[in-house]
């Protein structure tokens, strides 16, 4: 018996350092040792590591609603430059007297056969004039500026560009070849018209020009044509969307028109 209570004795001391060195469990349900169970849907901490990134891999903070709503109105303040933004208000506004303000380099001109006013800058010399247009040439000869009131092509903005368009692409009448033609709806004078960007040369030449044109329809059927000519270099077109914008905010339509 002494020697069976020995081995009884060894037996039950080995089992106590296996537990202790090894933590194997002697009752289901308990977890092996080291590994705590975390609380049910959160991640364990090896989990936890696994799915955090490097700091290669982080991302951009997502803003706060406050930034969002700071970048928001930030980009609303921006100006706009796509080429159908609408015209300066004056421009916008309906308009049928001469009262304008013009730059202080610039001239105000009233062709009453055309019930038109519109400004041209000072120094500028008047081609002659048809029944239908005046135009202005710069002292250098670089630029054109023309207003035009017709009705032959028809009473709106679009059958206007439409029929002046047919013109130029007629080399033989207008000189004009290779045309590339860009239209925009627009705003002119508090009414929808047409804005145009007429690439080409001139028939015997290779120098590329560009042409700024808007249609707008007036009173009794006639259709109202303002542009701005030039060679297409870049310093040229820089000068003529400048001209083109204060020649369009000074124009004024049916001016004493009945």
């Amino acid at each position: 018996m002494g020697e069976v209570a020995a081995v009884v004795s060894a037996i039950t001391a080995v089992a106590g350092l296996l537990l202790a060195v090894f933590g194997i469990p002697l009752v289901g349900g308990s977890s092996p040792l080291g590994r705590g169970v975390a609380a049910e849907g959160a991640p364990t901490s090896d989990a936890v590591a696994a799915a955090s990134p490097s700091p290669s891999q982080t991302a951009t903070p997502t803003p706060t609603p406050s930034t969002s709503a700071s970048v928001s109105v930030s980009a609303s303040a921006l100006p706009s430059v796509s080429p159908s933004s609408p015209p300066p208000a004056s421009a916008s506004a309906p308009a049928s007297s001469c009262s304008s303000s013009l730059p202080k380099d610039w001239r105000r001109v009233k062709a009453a056969a055309l019930a038109v006013c519109f400004g041209r800058p000072d120094g500028w010399e008047q081609v002659p004039a048809s029944e239908v247009q005046s135009t202005w040439r710069s002292p250098d000869r670089s630029y054109d500026l023309s207003v035009k009131r017709d009705r032959s092509y028809g009473s709106t903005p679009q059958a206007a560009s439409a029929g002046q368009l047919a013109w130029y692409r007629d080399t033989a009448e207008s000189s004009m070849a290779d045309l590339e033609v860009t239209t925009h709806k627009t705003r002119q004078n508090g009414r929808d018209a047409l804005w145009l960007e007429i690439d080409y040369h001139w028939a015997r030449q290779s120098e590329p020009r560009k042409r700024l044109e808007v249609f707008v329809g007036g009173r009794a059927g006639y259709v109202y044509q303002l542009l701005v000519d030039t060679e297409a270099s870049a310093q040229r077109l820089a000068e003529q969307s400048r001209l083109f914008a204060t020649a369009r905010e000074s124009l004024r339509i049916d001016v004493n028109a009945r």
